[in-house]
């Protein structure tokens, strides 16, 4: 019989496994979402999920290193380094991890190929290399790869020089100079000083050396947007339940979100004055709506119709009342 305090390790093992399987499972089908289950087809995420990390290998790995640290082993990762680190950077995990994994935009939509074959020959036979100039992963081809879903950055990207320099010469940033193949995340601003400085330096004397620091401090001011476009949402909502007049602040946040939804664009534009001027306007916007919605006056309730002419003449049948007495 079992322990009525502890159930068997090798019981426990079986019910956190299946729990993780099932668990798994729900997080793999939620971004394609129920209507759309016919999406789950699609051999390009069947075959590289079984790439992926955890698999039995690593964990085999991962249960040495764990045995070595509880016996006070020291492991330089000399071992294991190369195996544990191409299977935490596999290229399918970290689509898993990314936004395109969570709106179902799948491996073929940017390299091609056939995601409803059933074997990899069948599935690859269209896919042409990264060397290949026809091939919508070359270097040069990559803008239009995404910009077949990105279509209002696309467009501003085109009139930059970052764009005419990429369809002449190699070293030029594209998409996935900032965003990165396969976790198409956002930079932070922080993160841009040392990106934009691989080229924009004293030495390569690449436009202005300053454009690196200029570019942080535009990112930060247009989180200052976001924050005084949130405050001013929430300035004149509290103004509105309170029966205020709200309209003029309504006009002015509406500009101000405006600006905030067309930032992404914007600042694929490259064009860092423009963009800081649109900015600033956005904010000024924001903190106007804010300081309306502390003067608004409230709304004076409309009268019922008719209510007026009977007081005029109740007022008049007093005085006569008063004049016959």
């Amino acid at each position: 019989m079992f322990s009525k305090t502890r159930t068997p390790k090798k019981y426990c093992i079986i019910i956190l496994y299946s729990c993780a399987l099932i668990v798994s499972f729900f997080a793999f089908i939620a971004p394609a979402g129920a209507s759309d289950l016919s999406a789950l087809n699609n051999s390009c995420v069947d075959c590289h999920r079984t790439l992926s990390p955890f698999t039995d290998e690593q964990s085999r790995f991962n249960e040495i290193r764990q045995n070595h640290t509880e016996r006070n082993i020291s492991c330089s990762l000399e071992c294991h380094e190369d195996i544990i680190r191409k299977k935490a950077t596999d290229n399918f995990q970290q689509w898993s991890d990314s936004g395109h994994s969570a709106y179902y935009v799948t491996c073929d939509a940017c390299h091609g190929g056939n995601p409803r074959a059933k074997t990899e020959a069948e599935a690859h036979a269209s896919m042409k290399g990264v060397k290949d100039s026809n091939s919508s992963i070359y270097f040069k081809n990559i803008p239009e790869t995404c910009g077949k879903c990105h279509t209002e950055e696309l467009d501003h990207f085109k009139n930059t020089m970052h764009y005419q320099r990429l369809q002449s010469e190699s070293r030029a940033p594209s998409c996935v100079t900032c965003h990165k193949p396969h976790t198409f995340r956002v930079l932070k601003a922080s993160e841009l000083v040392p990106l934009c400085s691989v080229c924009h330096n004293p030495v390569d004397q690449i436009a202005a050396a300053s454009v690196p620091k200029d570019a942080k401090n535009a990112l930060e001011k247009a989180a200052e947007l976001q924050e005084d476009v949130l405050n001013a949402k929430n300035a004149v909502a509290d103004a509105k339940a309170k029966g205020k007049d709200v309209t003029s602040a309504q006009l002015d946040l509406d500009k101000a979100t405006a600006v905030m939804d067309s930032v992404p664009s914007l600042w694929h534009g490259f064009n860092l004055k423009d963009f800081d001027q649109q900015v600033n306007n956005g904010i000024d916007w924001a903190k106007r709506a804010q300081f309306k919605t502390s003067d608004a006056e409230p709304t004076v309730p409309a009268r019922a119709p008719g209510v007026g002419i009977a007081a005029v003449f109740g007022i008049f049948a007093i005085l006569y009342l008063i004049r016959k007495r």
